[in-house]
Formats: C-alpha cells, structure tokens, sequence
C-alpha cells in the first residue's frame, strides 16, 4: 500500500519558483492499495492523480475550504466517464455535499456546472463509503477543531493505521477536542499533521484552525507513532524556510513532507 502526497501546501497554490522543491500544489493526498483507491480532498494536487480503472475509487472531503476543492474538475481521469469516483464527506451527508460542490463549480464561479460536465460522479454518504469497504478496511472519521468544522480521516488496513488530521487547531492532551486525536493515533503507522505554523505564530493566529510544527512533534511523542509527516506548509513558507525548520525539528520519526513524496506502508 502507498500514500502519495500530490498537495502539500496551504491555503493557496505557490507555482514559485522558491517554493518548488517542497511544492506549491494544495492539499492532496492518495493512498493505493491493491483493492481500492482512496483519495483525501482535491485540492489543487488532485490534477495529479491517476484515478484507476481497476479499483473502485473514493474521494473524502475534509471541508469545503477553497485550497481542499479547488482542483476538482481539473483532473484528467474525470473525464473519462468508464472510471467512476464515488465522493463523500464526514461531515456533512449527500445532500449537502452535492449542494456544496454544485455551488462552487457554477456560473459565475466556473464555466460549466459540475454534475453536468461529469455525470459519472457519484454523491453519496459517508456510511456508504464505510459499508463499500468494511470487508476491505476500517474507515472512521472524528471532528476538528477549524472554522466551519473539519473532518479527520482514520484508516485501518492490513494492520496499519493511518491518521489523517489536516486543518486542526490543537489544543491539550485532555481537551475534548483532541481525545480522540490521542486515543485514535496511538501507535500509528502514519500521522499526517498540519503544519501551517510554528509555535512563534500561534498567538497571532489563535482561532484560524491550524496548529505548529512543534506541536506536531510533541504529538508524534506522546502517542508513540512509526512515523509523522508534517504537511499543509504556510503559502509564505519558502523552500529555504521550510529546509531549516526540517534541520532543526525532524528526527527519526518525524519528517515535513514533499510533494510527490511516495511512501510505501507494506
């Protein structure tokens, strides 16, 4: 099984020229395993993706925030109408989603309307994605803390754990909105963290719903992970930037991710 980060970066694409190493694409990320495709939010990384003809192939929105849904229809495979993408979310049901989506991909906000252009997309609710896989794998989701609500991502396959938790402002061990952060990343195969900031920034940027790369350290430590990819960079966030914070934080476990990174969980 692989976990491909095709967006790293947050709030708004950086096609900068110092921004390229660690890579300026919005959040995005792919984990293949041999019976299904499972892809998280589609931001502008989603252009990347390879949707498989092979597999059954699911989308998960986090939340609607314009940097996890802006490169919807921007990916080549949707237009091929024999590869079905079955798209959902935690957080909100079926309705609401289509009624999201349709919303931002309409005139006056994009040419064509959605649903229109890819009749072959597929809305559905989340208990249904949790029923097409349940003889595959566990799938569970767990509110965080961000403006508007976002939902975490917790994947159980093959014995291996991966814990998704983009777009949270953390708070304490014992608050009610990390608990469950702590009790479902205990010994994880993988942690996703958010990163947008560092420990220095936080108190300017108390309620945005993003936490710190330190933060993510202290985590990655207390609930005793194999491994924590720190991702959803600062769009301000040089590669130079981001090169000496790697330098001066990551260790053993815990590393600040690259677009295109490919990380094998066999």
């Amino acid at each position: 099984m692989d976990v491909l980060f095709h967006g790293v970066r947050g709030s708004t694409p950086t096609p900068l020229s110092n921004f390229l190493k660690f890579g300026g694409n919005t959040t995005c990320i792919e984990i293949r395993h041999p019976s299904f495709q499972l892809i998280l939010d589609a931001g502008t990384g989603f252009q990347n993706v390879e949707i498989l003809g092979d597999r059954p192939t699911f989308l998960l929105f986090s939340h609607f925030h314009y940097d996890h849904l802006q490169g919807l229809p921007f990916c080549p495979g949707l237009f091929d109408p024999t590869r079905s993408l079955l798209i959902s979310s935690a957080l909100v049901n079926k309705a609401e989603l289509r009624e999201t989506l349709g919303q931002a991909f309409k005139p006056s906000y994009f040419p064509i309307p959605l649903f229109e252009a890819f009749s072959h997309l597929k809305v559905v609710d989340f208990k249904d994605i949790k029923k097409s896989l349940r003889d595959l794998c566990e799938i569970t989701s767990i509110p965080m803390n961000h403006p508007g609500g976002a939902a975490a991502c917790v994947l159980k396959v093959d014995n291996i754990k991966i814990c998704v938790f983009l777009d949270h402002e953390h708070g304490q061990r014992d608050s009610d909105g990390d608990k469950e952060l702590y009790l479902a990343a205990e010994n994880a195969d993988l942690v996703v963290w958010d990163g947008m900031f560092i420990d220095s920034e936080l108190p300017a940027k108390k309620g945005w719903g993003h936490s710190s790369i330190q933060q993510g350290l202290e985590f990655a430590k207390a609930v005793s992970c194999k491994k924590m990819l720190i991702s959803h960079h600062s769009p301000s966030r040089t590669d130079k930037q981001l090169e000496k914070l790697a330098l001066k934080h990551e260790n053993g476990v815990v590393k600040l991710v690259k677009e295109g990174t490919k990380l094998n969980l066999d």
